[in-house]
């Protein structure tokens, strides 16, 4: 049900979504949005000018504005996300219909089922309205979002401050507001935390975090492949998907060594 109703309502959407939303849409993903995200670091850099002071040749110029939305798809508000759909649908069955979904295990008009279909796609919806914001009264030309997490690059650290004010006070509108932990501006030679990868100029890695956890499964996958309770090839296949993640990083070492223990 919910397939068969964004195959009818997301054709609506799909074309009046920005570019640079890289979620739950096809031809995008995680890797589209990080090269897109280089792309913007080297336009922003001028291809890689160091600053003056700068330790490496990873100390460009540059800054980004990173944020994302606090508890994001605990607060989104049931009649602002309808308000939006009933803009481009009139049929008001449609609207009973998302409105019955939304309300499975949500009555307090905020939140929506994570796992759900619809839930992926309403997100980008709702958050189309933020996208429009920043790209046509911001003027933000450099701005990405995947999800609720997005980012904003520029060659001036006082624009990107501007618009985390602004984006601020917009979302009240919307009725949601930013992490205030993990909303602000800072330099590109600091490298970006941006969806599992730390991006510098000249490399990315695999955030640390991302590693910690995977390396805690890991093992306890290897000690039931000791044990004989699963088979090789099963032990192998529970590491496909992080293998597929590592690659994308510069950490030859890191998967060497992950490696080396599956023997």
């Amino acid at each position: 049900m919910h397939h068969a109703l964004i195959l009818i309502i997301g054709e609506i959407f799909e074309k009046r979504f920005i570019f640079d939303s890289y979620a739950s849409r096809i031809g995008k993903g995680t890797h589209s949005a990080v090269q897109r995200f280089e792309k913007f670091m080297r336009k922003v850099s001028c291809n890689g000018q160091v600053l003056e002071k700068g330790m490496n040749a990873n100390f460009v110029k540059g800054y980004v504005l990173k944020a994302d939305i606090k508890h994001y798809f605990q607060t989104v508000d049931h009649d602002v996300l309808i308000g939006i759909l009933e803009r481009r649908i009139k049929d008001g069955k449609v609207i009973w219909l998302v409105q019955r979904i939304l309300e499975n295990g949500f009555s307090a008009g905020k939140g929506m089922p994570l796992g759900n279909y619809t839930s992926q796609f309403f997100a980008n919806v709702y958050l189309n309205e933020l996208d429009y914001f920043v790209k046509h009264f911001l003027k933000a030309r450099y701005y990405l979002r995947y999800v609720d997490d997005f980012v904003i690059l520029h060659k001036r650290k006082r624009f990107l401050e501007y618009c985390l004010k602004r984006i601020a006070q917009y979302l009240l509108c919307l009725k949601v507001e930013l992490h205030p932990d993990k909303s602000k501006v800072f330099s590109l030679a600091c490298g970006v935390d941006l969806l599992g990868y730390k991006i510098f100029y000249y490399y990315k890695l695999v955030r640390r975090r991302n590693f910690m956890r995977f390396y805690q499964e890991f093992l306890g996958r290897r000690e039931l492949y000791l044990c004989g309770e699963i088979t090789r090839n099963e032990f192998l296949a529970s590491l496909q998907g992080w293998f597929g993640y590592v690659c994308w990083a510069d950490s030859y070492n890191l998967l060497r060594r992950v490696l080396n223990q599956t023997c």
